[in-house]
């Protein structure tokens, strides 16, 4: 076991050899906050036994979502056979790609219309900088350029093209005031009177939200950015707070953190964030240039489909795992009801599945302690809903002030709309065009995604979206009405699969709860992965880097050394927290 430390410690501290390694080794981390909280009493290390060598080793991997999928793809470089087990009739988890037109898109190329006609529902962007790079490259280790040097068909390599996060001539309407989105949003130009007890704060009136939002978190963007754990420590520092909390501690009145939240934020979110889980989703725009973010041609479900191409066991689709027990020689057994009840045996799990959907998998018979059937039960999912709408023409690029991509933002029920990133010069200007039109979470996506239960609370829906459309454009309800085409809307706490979006912590909950899962359960043939249990949320690279922490995890317990070293090898090291707890061996 101390080789394997003392190799990985080398990548860690001079990179691997191969210069496709040198990015990830470069800022990887040797200490952690979950490295000391593990070494404490608390949270033991968890023991590991490996499998009798009678037995063959396998992995269930429960989830085809993105890290289920990498697991797989991963588990494939090492030559360790797998299952992927999925619930639903689809891969790709929270990546997934709505077409209102699927028959159509698949006879499409990228210069037809019909290639464009969809939205993604779920992932739908990289956010342009290093932390992204085991997702999007450029090293052929990279996921991206891995599957388009594996796939056998160039229609099904993954293109990544400019996202614009941000466009001229959008709109924001807040208070019922109409601007476009290029003036800064100070409550003076909303004519928004924050009082607090009768005092107004003329000069917080005219600062910009976002950048006073900026300014608070700045000491802690700018820890994690010069070296992210010792950041990340530094967060634990304001776990316990609430964003809340944390800007009345700073002397922010009630008014003025509503008015920073309705700008910056979803409603709610600052009394359910903890202050480090917010910190952590600025550094990701703080450290990134808006300028460089991309998103997927044809969309992101072409990287989770580009994954199922490349693996050589296909997901068993429809097999939800109703329960995971103990079975002979350490192993695992998962009860999967596919019509037919039937049961599978492996000697490791890797469990991929938001914790919601795991919470009702029977666990009983398991050797879980309280703080893992706690963290369990109790890490934190947010709500969040998109609606997508199709029109008959991209009607935004034709107004007064027209504009391509970015995004306009209100105070009204859609809050947020998002215009697409591609389908730019096609030879048909009249090509249909398919927007967010609402891109909402947390308490704004519970009130809207109330209406989606019934036919007749969704035909109210699709009239308050229009509506809203209408209003936030500055174009009459007639026209909108008349471009409109179809809808599709999807609340994500809606679905049994994923009970919630994405994990976002509040107060207390990566420091106090987080942890139990960050380790294997029953002698370590148990692994809990998923983007809730890495060291930032809802982006995709969380879900990628817990992945690689769970088949970390089943090495370690198997004692390959040499397993070990391809894994670093062939995919780089850890680039992040994630990796601490395998540090206090």
């Amino acid at each position: 076991m101390h080789l394997i430390l003392a190799y990985i410690s080398l990548l860690l501290l001079r990179g691997a050899k191969g210069a496709s390694l040198q990015n990830y080794a470069s800022s990887n981390p040797r200490e952690s906050f979950l490295r000391e909280i593990l070494a404490g009493s608390k949270y033991p290390n968890s023991p590991t036994t490996p499998t009798p060598r009678d037995i063959p080793l396998k992995v269930g991997i429960i989830g085809a979502g993105a890290a289920g999928l990498y697991a797989a793809v991963l588990l494939d470089s090492l030559g360790i056979e797998y299952d992927i087990i999925e619930a639903s009739d689809r891969v790709g988890g929270r990546i997934y790609t709505y077409r209102f037109n699927e028959t159509a898109w698949l006879n499409s190329t990228p210069d037809d219309p019909d290639y464009y006609d969809y939205f993604d529902v779920g992932a739908m962007r990289f956010p342009g900088m290093d932390y992204m790079a085991r997702i999007t490259g450029p090293y052929n280790n990279s996921l991206i350029p891995y599957i388009n040097a594996h796939v056998s068909s160039p229609k099904d390599k993954v293109v990544q093209i400019p996202y614009i996060y941000t466009a001229n001539n959008t709109f924001r309407l807040y208070n019922e005031v109409l601007l476009y989105n290029q003036v800064p949003p100070t409550a003076d130009a909303f004519n928004t009177e924050l009082t607090d007890n009768g005092t107004v704060d003329a000069q917080f009136a005219q600062l910009d939200p976002t950048k006073v939002w900026a300014s608070v978190t700045q000491k802690m963007t700018a820890a994690l950015s010069e070296t992210f754990t010792a950041g990340f420590n530094l967060l634990m520092d304001y776990d316990y707070q609430s964003i809340r909390s944390y800007l009345v501690s700073q002397g922010y009145t009630g008014p003025q953190i509503d008015w920073m939240e309705t700008i910056d934020d979803a409603t709610d979110h600052y009394d359910m964030y903890s202050m480090s889980q917010g910190a952590l989703t600025q550094w990701i725009f703080t450290e990134s240039s808006i300028d460089n973010w991309t998103c997927i041609n044809g969309g992101m479900d072409r990287i989770t489909y580009g994954m199922e191409q490349i693996i050589s066991s296909k997901p068993i689709l429809n097999s939800p795992v109703t329960a995971i027990k103990p079975a002979s020689g350490g192993q695992l057994s998962l009860e999967i009801d596919s019509g037919n009840s039937k049961k599978r045996t492996y000697a490791h799990v890797i469990s991929t599945i938001p914790l919601g959907a795991l919470q009702i998998v029977d666990l009983t018979e398991l050797d879980l302690n309280y703080g893992q059937r706690h963290a369990i039960r109790k890490l934190n999912y947010d709500p969040a809903l998109k609606i997508g709408i199709k029109f008959k023409t991209q009607w935004w690029e034709k107004l007064p002030a027209p504009f391509k991509g970015g995004q306009s933002y209100s105070d009204l029920p859609i809050r947020r709309s998002v215009y697409p990133s591609y389908g730019f010069d096609l030879p048909d200007d009249t090509a249909p065009g398919v927007m967010i039109a609402s891109y909402i979470w947390g308490q704004d996506s519970t009130r809207l995604g109330a209406y989606l239960r019934t036919p007749e609370a969704r035909d109210t829906l699709v009239k308050v979206v229009l509506y809203d459309l209408a209003a936030m454009h500055n174009v009459t309800l007639e026209f909108i009405e008349s471009e409109y085409l179809d809808y599709y809307a999807w609340d994500w706490y809606q679905s049994e699969w994923s009970v919630g979006a994405f994990a976002i912590f509040s107060a207390g909950q990566y420091y106090n709860v987080m942890p139990s899962l960050m380790v294997p359960a029953e002698n370590g043939h148990l692994h809990f992965g998923g983007e809730a249990l890495s060291s930032g949320h809802a982006w995709v690279i969380r879900a990628i880097n817990s992945a690689y922490r769970t088949v970390l995890e089943v090495l370690k317990a198997e004692e390959r050394d040499d397993l070990i070293e391809k894994l670093v090898q062939t995919w780089g090291p850890m680039n992040e927290v994630d990796l601490g707890w395998y540090t206090h061996i």
